[in-house]
């Protein structure tokens, strides 16, 4: 049915917009996004995940002014699907499922039936009067007259087997559904009438929506990874004669650090994170494992990570070797800093506004560059179900919130004056509970107002941000547990569990003999040593050692020359 805008609130909204399009100005000429749609009026669906709190009335108002937009753009209304985060998966499924058994029923009723016309004319019982094929759609207007006489565009209702665009959060639902045939091919629609979100998205992650070689899956722009960045103070430093410039690595700053301690009682020597930068374990979750491997802070994609022991990976050795001797001196702090600290050395993990206010006391060098990984990437994406009404009229909408901000931000904070407003400095400030959303579900977050907490230059730094951000040397391997021998990760589990509680413990005057006879135990070790190698002993059960698995990635992902 047709959507008019008739609130008070949605009439807000429209003046809102306008004032929003006169005041910015920048916004880019979209003349190409939607140049071969199709004239019909047509209604699209858009599933998606909705925040703790939000009513079913909110949904409703965002989708008329969503749609006020759309039918306007592209004769296209929306309808908005959207489910807690609990329950989404499984509701989208289902909803798959179920278009695929009606479909499966009615090709099967339009095959029997074509069988019955074959049979009653081979049997000379078929009327020439009924031979018209009676499943021939009927074309309807599409327009009416309203209350006025005026022509008013009737939209229709969504179909029961239809699924237009649909939000994928993690890198399994993408293969899940690339798996079952269901992502819709979009590489015509980005070399055409989608082209300017190639403009719009950084090209890493917009290459990463592509599964095996085909772009399925249109991810959203976001800000991915994090710095390392390393503190070191200047008055010290230049009281040292040491140069910031040649201070890149943890390891670099022992001496500077062993200065502070032994001179500045004033100062804390070492605060912040003293985790390992690189540092890459085998498990799962990420958890601590003696099977990970310790590669230099700027290594890049194409270097070799493979599972080793970690008493087996000399940056990791030289590591904790400098973390025991700075332990038993004393000379590490807090893990927390905050500007007006006094410290010789800190590592900070995070954005360059957390840094900021340290810059005046502080030299301030990167450590690590924020790294792409499929646990981050993926964080939020949209596709385009093959059962769709329109995949052209699908792409425009998904073109449109990714590239403009009227209807970027409408779904990702609702109807401005009534859910949000924005304050001085154009930072939205919510005004109501019902209606919330994550950002990175909703589109593009460098088109869309900057968020309640942050700043007004946020997406400006996310976008230098992006810029400097690398593929981890790990982007595209996958850990998958099921491939692997239960019994040797579970024994992995439990000689890590007993290691690092042994670590943690020994001191720098023990650690070299600890190290020596621990590296024996390992290399005596028969289930690690099974799961690390990287040739399969054991061809007879369906398992692979870790290091096979790995080595084989990294041979296909990077082929000899």
């Amino acid at each position: 049915m047709k959507r008019r805008l008739t609130s008070a609130a949605l009439c807000l909204f429209m003046l809102a917009t306008a004032a929003s399009f006169a005041a910015c100005g920048q916004e880019d000429d979209l003349s190409g996004v939607g140049e071969e749609q199709i004239d019909s009026a047509m209604t699209l669906n858009i599933y998606g995940i909705k925040g703790e709190g939000t009513t079913d009335e909110a949904i409703a108002m965002v989708e008329e002014a969503m749609s006020s937009i759309t039918e306007a753009q592209f004769n296209t209304a929306i309808k908005l699907m959207l489910y807690t985060e609990d329950e989404y998966d499984e509701v989208l499924e289902a909803k798959m499922d179920a278009i695929q058994e009606q479909l499966d029923l009615e090709a099967a009723e339009a095959e029997a039936k074509k069988e019955a016309e074959k049979a009653a004319k081979e049997d000379d019982e078929a009327d020439e009067d009924e031979s018209t094929d009676e499943s021939t759609e009927e074309i309807v207007d599409e327009t009416i007259l309203d209350e006025y006489g005026l022509v008013e565009t009737f939209y229709p209702e969504v179909e029961e087997t239809q699924l237009d665009i649909f939000l994928m959060t993690d890198y399994d639902m993408l293969m899940k559904y690339s798996e079952k045939g269901v992502l819709s091919a979009l590489d015509e629609s980005l070399s055409s009438s989608s082209k300017l979100l190639k403009s719009y998205i950084n090209p890493n992650i917009l290459a990463a929506g592509k599964v095996n070689g085909s772009t399925v899956a249109i991810l959203n722009n976001q800000m991915i990874g994090e710095y390392t960045f390393m503190l070191l103070n200047r008055e010290l430093i230049d009281k040292y004669y040491y140069d910031p410039d040649d201070l890149l690595t943890f390891e670099d700053t022992l001496n500077f650090i062993l200065d502070v301690g032994r001179n500045d009682s004033a100062y804390t020597p070492f605060m912040g994170d003293i985790s390992p930068v690189g540092i890459h374990y085998f498990t799962s979750d990420g958890s601590e494992s003696i099977v990970g491997n310790l590669l230099a802070p700027d290594a890049a994609s194409g270097t070799n990570g493979a599972p080793k022991a970690l008493t087996d990976v000399r940056n990791w050795t030289d590591y904790i070797e400098i973390v025991k001797q700075l332990e038993d001196e004393g000379y590490i702090g807090g893990t927390e800093i905050a500007v007006g600290d006094k410290f010789g050395v800190g590592i900070i993990k995070g954005e360059w506004s957390d840094v900021e206010g340290f810059e005046e006391e502080y030299y301030i060098n990167v450590l690590q560059n924020p790294q792409a990984t499929y646990d981050n990437i993926y964080n939020g994406m949209f596709a385009v179900s093959t059962y769709t009404k329109s995949l052209a009229r699908s792409m425009e909408i998904v073109t449109y919130l990714n590239t403009r901000s009227d209807l970027r931000n409408l779904f990702a904070y609702g109807i401005q004056g009534v859910h949000y407003e924005l304050d001085d400095n154009g930072v939205v400030v919510k005004l109501s509970d019902d209606y919330n959303m994550k950002l990175e579900y909703t589109g593009n977050s460098f088109v869309a107002y900057p968020p309640e907490g942050s700043y007004p230059e946020v997406w400006e730094d996310a976008k230098q941000h992006n810029l400097d951000m690398v593929l981890s040397p790990y982007y595209g391997f996958i850990y998958d547990e099921t491939l692997l021998d239960p019994a040797l990760v579970s024994a992995a589990a439990d000689f890590s569990e007993d290691f690092f509680a042994e670590l943690e413990d020994v001191t720098y005057a023990e650690l070299e003999e600890w190290l020596d006879t621990i590296s024996e135990e390992i290399d005596d070790n028969d289930d690690i040593q099974a799961l690390i190698a990287t040739t399969d002993e054991d061809t007879e059960d369906e398992y692979e050692p870790l290091g096979k698995l790995y080595a084989d990635w990294f041979a296909s992902a990077y082929p000899a020359t």
